[in-house]
């Protein structure tokens, strides 16, 4: 026999993985040696018609029968897959634990929140238009309130809201270099919670009365931090980080890490942190 229809196959299997033989649906018996006799029977010697023939006389006359053996061969197959994909996704948690231990130690170009001497740092991949990033934003605060010894490293990552994003990562990076360190948070706080896009920038910096707005557009229109901004991004789609936010949790004193998938909740952060605390 060349084929069978995809239905017929799927019921097959589900006779085979129950038990039955072929010879219980075709009312037949396949002549074989006992040295040689398979547990699962082959089809060559009947045609698909008279096979799709007996399998509906069969499906007729045992309906309950087959309905149960059809479950428990879905059953079987759907724990077959999830085995598959769960064992696909270990591979993938394994290669990425070993990509984000590349992550780069803070340097003066990195905008760091907290404590600069913290034992641990969380090194946070984010996209100013990203719902959940913004989320986040407010639980990485709430982790550091609460933990003395933890600060945060902000290192931009416009992926999926590139478009928009981008320009405002930019201006983000100019405040920053003529403004300071805690004008960069206070912009970067208030874009997150209104979701600023590209529009009056020079409007915003003047909102917030942040310094020196004139130079800081300047540094915007001269593009001067676009390659700071694409490098950023970069780096985390070289540790293996694919959405946004993604961070990376670091035992300064160890060196051991630990990734941060998404907006967690603030109890996953200190699980995290609990857990480095207790390698040595």
């Amino acid at each position: 026999m060349k084929k069978i229809s995809v239905l017929t196959g799927i019921a097959v299997t589900a006779t085979l993985l129950s038990g039955c033989s072929l010879d219980d649906i075709t009312g037949e018996e396949t002549e074989t040696s006992t040295a040689t006799q398979s547990p699962v029977a082959t089809t060559d010697e009947i045609s698909d018609a008279a096979f799709e023939k007996a399998f509906a006389k069969y499906l007729k006359e045992n309906p309950i029968k087959f309905g149960t053996q059809l479950d428990d061969a879905y059953k079987i197959y759907q724990a077959d897959a999830q085995k598959k994909q769960l064992k696909e996704q270990e591979k993938k948690d394994e290669e990425r634990n070993e990509l984000i231990k590349k992550v780069k130690d803070i340097s003066d170009a990195d905008h760091i929140a907290g404590n600069k001497n913290a034992e641990f740092v969380l090194f946070e991949y984010s996209d100013y238009h990203c719902p959940y990033c913004k989320r986040f934003h407010v639980t990485t605060k709430e982790f550091i309130e609460k933990n003395s010894n933890v600060a945060v490293v902000f290192r931009a990552y416009p992926a999926v809201h590139k478009t928009t994003a981008q320009p405002i990562h930019e201006a983000a990076e100019c405040v920053a270099k003529e403004s300071g360190n805690e004008a960069f948070w206070r912009f970067s706080d208030n874009v997150f919670a209104t979701q600023f896009r590209k529009g009056d920038i020079k409007a915003k910096l003047d909102e917030l009365k942040i310094a020196n707005s004139e130079k800081i557009m300047k540094c915007y229109a001269d593009g001067e931090f676009k390659t700071l901004v694409d490098e950023s991004a970069q780096e985390a789609v070289s540790l293996g980080i694919q959405g946004t936010p993604g961070s990376i949790l670091k035992n300064i004193k160890t060196g051991e890490v630990v990734f941060i998938n998404g907006a967690q909740p603030l109890s996953a952060l200190e699980a995290a942190k609990k857990e480095l605390s207790e390698i040595k």
